[in-house]
């Protein structure tokens, strides 16, 4: 008899877990450079491929003690899957603070809440808005109309 590849509480932790790296992700690394993927910095949002990590061994071993299969947990971003545990280190603590934002506000979409966000860093950083050195109107040139 086949058992099923993932049960229902499995896809719903995965589709949790994805949602909170990526908010992760996004929170972390775009701004930075750090994520060397040209559609994850165009659209300021974590959208890579998630990758098997060897920095989530231990979830994948916790589920598999308890009778799930730990592919629920088992994947990372591309940005991060790979790197030091350093650059781990910080991810799992931001993973955690908005693991807690949830808990608190449970009414909150942590990744909707980072897509938001990460439009309007995009809205304010493509304005036409003066800078000292190029302004942008006559009036800020000193020509009066």
């Amino acid at each position: 008899m086949d058992k099923p590849d993932l049960s229902d509480y499995e896809k719903l932790r995965a589709e949790q877990h994805e949602e909170l790296c990526r908010a992760t992700a996004s929170i972390c690394f775009l701004d930075s450079g750090f994520c060397r993927l040209r559609a994850c910095r165009r659209r300021r949002v974590c959208s890579g491929p998630m990758l098997p990590s060897m920095h989530q061994n231990w979830k994948v071993r916790a589920q598999q003690e308890i009778g799930l299969s730990g592919k629920a947990c088992a994947d990372l971003p591309h940005c991060i899957a790979n790197r030091e545990p350093q650059h781990y280190e910080l991810f799992r603590q931001t993973m955690q603070k908005l693991q807690q934002l949830a808990i608190d506000e449970p009414n909150l979409d942590v990744l909707r809440a980072c897509i938001f966000v990460a439009a309007r860093r995009r809205a304010k950083k493509h304005l036409l808005t003066s800078r000292p050195l190029h302004p942008t109107s006559t009036s800020e040139q000193g020509v009066e109309p």
